[in-house]
């Protein structure tokens, strides 16, 4: 009987997990996604002008983790600007009540990376970040001091950095 009950739950996990998977995605820059496309990176949207949006994952990201040194550890280096990431699957993840779309993506070492592809979008963190915008264009605007604030007070909400880090964060954005 056990064995029978065991069976039908297995088969039910299966069938929602199968339910979740997505092959492709509709994002806010009128683009559809597919399992299989290359995304061609932008620039990096933190200060340092590491991509806040494209991080390390999967078993690297456990072999990595020092701690003290905040969520910005795991920020794919701002030299792989330009660059294309293959996306390898798309799955939604829910933080704090909100649906966020990750792409699992390759990059052509041993690693897979964690892309928030509307973050990504909204930061330009991708090349095609803006709808009817040139790359060029969008490229050349720096955010503001408030548009960064806001950004790490999301990060901060999201449970992606600290309440230290944030503070740091704002202190250097609004020179105290």
């Amino acid at each position: 009987m056990k064995h029978i009950l065991l069976t039908g739950i297995l088969c039910l996990v299966a069938i929602g997990v199968m339910a979740q998977k997505k092959t492709e995605y509709k994002a806010s820059n009128g683009i559809t996604y597919h399992v299989g496309d290359t995304v061609k990176l932008g620039r990096g949207s933190s200060t340092s002008g590491n991509f806040m949006y494209v991080q390390m994952g999967g078993w690297a990201k456990s072999l990595t983790y020092q701690s003290g040194k905040g969520a910005e550890q795991y920020d794919l280096d701002r030299n792989f600007a330009g660059r294309g990431a293959i996306i390898k699957k798309i799955r939604s993840e829910k933080s704090n009540g909100a649906e966020r779309i990750v792409f699992t993506v390759g990059m052509g070492n041993i690693s897979n990376y964690d892309m928030y592809i509307e973050d990504a979008i909204g930061t330009c963190e991708i090349a095609d970040c803006k709808k009817n915008i040139p790359n060029s264009t969008a490229a050349a605007v720096a955010p503001s001091a408030a548009d960064e604030l806001a950004k790490y007070k999301k990060l901060l909400d999201a449970g992606a950095i600290t309440k230290a880090e944030y503070e740091a964060k704002k202190k250097k954005l609004l020179d105290l």
